[in-house]
């Protein structure tokens, strides 16, 4: 107590390492606290939100991993650090403290989808209601993950979703191919606020957070005219808090889902979780019971399964996609070798995707010079193999042998557009010599250096 702060330290601006350090032991602290006492309620949380490290720590995050899209209030980061960062927090700290702030309106952003006509529904806050959603996050995260369910790996610490393809896998070869392959339509839009709040006063007391949380559940939406939109269900896309909250309310779905005693336990059904996408995996057919009830469950959630995409199937028959992966089936080549192998592999979708991204990166910077287009096809080819390259899981070669020709096609392309005679010598086999003389990225020896080192 003595060595708390109670205003903005100017010195623990410059120091990032000090402020997340003591987050960090916070956190670890009402972690083990939560995890040893299943009844634990937190009912002194608000105070911690103010403190001085709480709240740089969080504007660093903020800044660091999300959007710098700008608010309904138009403010910047580049415009908080002009007028004063230190100046601002404190600010910011004194109207928590007094109870005097308020959440402002969440500006509407309509993303499209693949599908012609349909958008993801983004909700995108001020910067302000971002910093504040990120210091609550913080300090009320370590109450939930005490409690989440191990095959749960979306928007958790140190979890994503190569885990959970490594856990789809493990159940697979433990037989588990029966797949009810479940899609939940427009999840983040149709939380209903007050079975939330029921969920989250089982590890909250603070009425001052609850306070906050039900702002950022209640603020309306500002559509692109302008107008103003009342909310009553549903948690932002895009607000900072919303992924926890999201797996918070799912939370109760896992727990009847690894129930010992429950329907699902006994018909030996597993779940593989990442944020709204899900699927059941069992060792024999799903019977119509259990299927009915899966639907009353999502209706007395009051959450909606989305009939088209959700689909029930076996592995050796048909192919499972997930988070971008296809799980496929397939016999060994060797006659004399009866068994079966599941084949992880990057879906057709998702290698669409990656030409498709190639293809804008290209047409849209013709006038580049090779080095800076180098680099970005680098970052692009770097993020794609890092996300599909698991070690002794995933199978790429196939996919790496169709994407060298057509990234081969692209740059022959991109290089003779910028004329008859600039650069011919490159033009003959241009991946091949981007890849000796200008640093492109070599996917073969790349992923093979990759799954290397990931296998000591």
């Amino acid at each position: 107590m003595k060595c708390r702060t109670t205003y903005i330290d100017e010195h623990l601006l410059v120091s990032p390492s000090l402020c997340d350090e003591r987050v960090r032991a916070f956190q670890r602290k009402l972690y083990i606290r939560a995890k040893q006492e299943k009844d634990f309620k937190a009912y002194s949380l608000k105070d911690k939100v103010c403190l001085d490290y709480v709240l740089i720590e969080s504007w660093r995050r903020v800044k660091q991993s999300y959007s710098t899209g700008r608010g309904v209030d138009k403010v910047g980061f580049a415009d908080i650090e002009k007028q004063g960062l230190h100046q601002y927090l404190t600010e910011l700290q004194a109207a928590l403290r007094s109870n005097t702030y308020r959440s402002s309106p969440v500006k509407r952003v309509e993303i499209p989808k693949e599908k012609k006509g349909e958008f993801r529904l983004l909700g995108i806050p001020t910067i302000k209601d971002r910093i504040v959603q990120m210091a609550v996050k913080m300090v009320i995260e370590p109450l939930w993950e005490a409690d989440f369910i191990p095959t749960s790996y979306g928007f958790r610490p140190r979890r994503g979703a190569q885990d959970a393809i490594k856990q789809i896998r493990k159940n697979l070869y433990d037989g588990h191919r029966f797949i009810y392959d479940a899609d939940l339509s427009k999840y983040f839009d149709t939380i209903p606020h007050n079975k939330l709040f029921i969920l989250l006063k089982e590890r909250i007391s603070d009425k001052g957070i609850l306070n906050l949380i039900g702002q950022w559940l209640t603020s309306p939406i500002q559509l692109r005219n302008g107008e103003l939109l009342e909310s009553t269900e549903g948690t932002p896309q895009g607000g900072v808090i919303s992924p926890l909250l999201a797996n918070i309310y799912l939370h109760i779905f896992d727990r009847i889902v690894s129930n010992p005693q429950g329907k699902f336990a006994k018909a030996n059904i597993r779940i593989v979780r990442y944020a709204d996408d899900f699927v059941l995996m069992g060792t024999q057919r799903y019977s119509g019971e259990i299927r009915r009830y899966i639907d009353s469950l999502m209706n007395r959630m009051g959450l909606r399964l989305n009939k088209e995409k959700t689909k029930i199937l076996h592995a050796n028959k048909s192919s499972l996609h997930f988070l971008g992966f296809e799980f496929r089936t397939i016999r060994s080549m060797f006659s004399w070798n009866r068994k079966i192998y599941t084949n992880i592999r990057p879906s057709l979708k998702s290698r669409k995707k990656l030409f498709s991204h190639i293809r804008e990166l290209l047409a849209k910077r013709r006038h580049w010079k090779i080095e800076p287009m180098v680099y970005k096809l680098n970052e692009v080819l770097i993020g794609w193999l890092n996300y599909f390259s698991i070690s002794k899981v995933t199978h790429i070669w196939e996919t790496i042998n169709t994407i060298i020709p057509h990234l081969d096609f692209k740059l022959y392309k991109w290089l003779k557009s910028k004329g008859r005679k600039a650069h011919k010598s490159l033009r003959q086999r241009p991946y091949n010599n981007l890849v000796k003389h200008k640093n492109l990225l070599d996917l073969g020896k790349y992923a093979r250096l990759k799954s290397l080192a990931k296998a000591q």
